[in-house]
């Protein structure tokens, strides 16, 4: 039995992921992104200090064990870490392109429900070493170009000013001023955020929680006049690239390395798991992780998600079904030759010519190429066109001119 929060990808799927993925690439890379694959484990300490001790993701979500040589390593939960530690490992300051974009699956200890398992599959970016508020506004374009890109058009935008160093510890102490006054009142979870990081009560999904969070200070009123002017610019730019947001003050991301610039894609047509993308600015992640100063700003959407939101792909068809009738090396043969024109499929096993007409109509052939013992005597086969049952009989060396006449 399959682990649960884990899941197949079927063959009747696949071709919705193969759509996904060939997009996503196609999108990224004409914005001038590269590729980057970074391992699947890494050092629980990366996550630790990159995503944050008192977020969910690390003290109950991340998987973690030891390996033989007794030092702790997680699954990533996440690709931002990970990518921040591949261009601090690999010396990638002076590289002339410093956007990057991943594709792949991370892992997290959740409920599964729809729209959420225990691995997923994400799509990133992440562009480094521009402070300007210009890279923000191109971020959330980028990811606007692939939704579009993939026929997805029913969603909204939120967008908010987090803060930064300077600015958010003023923050926090009124909102930890504020929520001690519902202590009782909150989830465990966040009475014990309260006093370790009180902005993640912001993102608590409890009902009641949710509730007094709607009268919090806004950190849109504490923020330094630095974050204030930063995102002011965005919006600017934003509001010239005609891309519509909603601003959501109480907007912070599930991550603590986010500074300034945040935001979130998000659809009613997922149910509870109604983010579809999301990310921002983190200006000081680089040098947290022990790299040099270096700003950076990313993006990550769910492939799952996106998948479900995506109109049908069409299936890639099968144009040739060889009805072997017991002559398995011509069969052979004549698949070497007809599969460089189309997909072919080559019946091995014992069925009757009905049979094998029967399962070529099936699985949408669009001809069958019917050889017995007479046509491999004359090195002849038959080629029977199914969406009309018209067929006529060809040389072996004739296949390829013929059928491309067909086709």
């Amino acid at each position: 039995m399959i682990l649960k929060g884990f899941k197949d990808i079927l063959p009747e799927d696949i071709d919705k992921w193969h759509k996904l993925e060939h997009s996503a690439r196609k999108v990224l890379e004409s914005f001038g992104y590269k590729e980057i694959r970074t391992p699947i484990l890494e050092k629980t300490q990366l996550f630790a200090r990159g995503v944050g001790e008192a977020t969910d993701i690390v003290e109950k979500e991340m998987y973690t064990f030891e390996d033989r040589s007794k030092e702790s390593v997680t699954l990533r939960p996440e690709g931002t870490a990970g990518v921040v530690r591949a261009f601090i490992d690999n010396n990638l300051y002076d590289t002339p392109l410093k956007r990057f974009y991943y594709i792949g699956p991370m892992f997290r200890h959740e409920r599964p429900q729809k729209g959420r398992l225990r691995q997923f599959h994400q799509i990133g970016v992440e562009v480094f070493g521009i402070e300007k508020a210009a890279v923000d506004a191109e971020i959330v374009m980028v990811n606007i170009k692939l939704l579009s890109e993939l026929n997805i058009n029913d969603y909204t935008i939120e967008i908010n000013n987090i803060g930064c160093p300077v600015c958010r510890p003023e923050f926090s102490k009124k909102l930890k001023e504020y929520f001690e006054k519902h202590y009782d009142k909150l989830c465990d979870d966040c009475k014990r955020r309260l006093y370790r990081n009180p902005l993640r009560i912001l993102d608590c999904k409890n009902k009641n929680c949710s509730a007094i969070a709607r009268n919090a200070p806004k950190i849109t009123d504490s923020v330094c006049e630095n974050c204030k002017n930063h995102y002011k610019e965005v919006k600017q730019h934003l509001d010239f690239l005609k891309i519509p947001y909603k601003e959501n003050p109480y907007l912070v991301r599930g991550l603590d390395y986010y500074t300034k610039f945040v935001f979130e894609i998000k659809t009613d047509r997922l149910g509870a798991q109604g983010t579809i993308s999301a990310g921002g600015r983190y200006d000081n992640l680089i040098e947290q992780l022990g790299g040099k100063p270096t700003s950076g700003i990313g993006f990550a959407a769910g492939c799952e998600r996106l998948i479900e939101l995506m109109p049908l792909a069409d299936t890639k068809p099968i144009v040739f079904y060889i009805a072997n009738l017991g002559v398995d090396s011509y069969a052979l043969e004549i698949l070497k030759t007809v599969s460089e024109i189309g997909a072919t499929y080559v019946e091995f096993e014992n069925k009757s010519l009905k049979a094998m007409m029967k399962k070529a109509n099936k699985i949408k052939a669009r001809f069958a190429i019917i050889v017995g013992e007479n046509e491999l005597k004359n090195r002849e086969v038959v080629l029977r066109d199914l969406s009309n049952s018209t067929q006529k009989t060809l040389k072996f060396d004739n296949i390829v001119d013929e059928v491309k006449k067909w086709l």
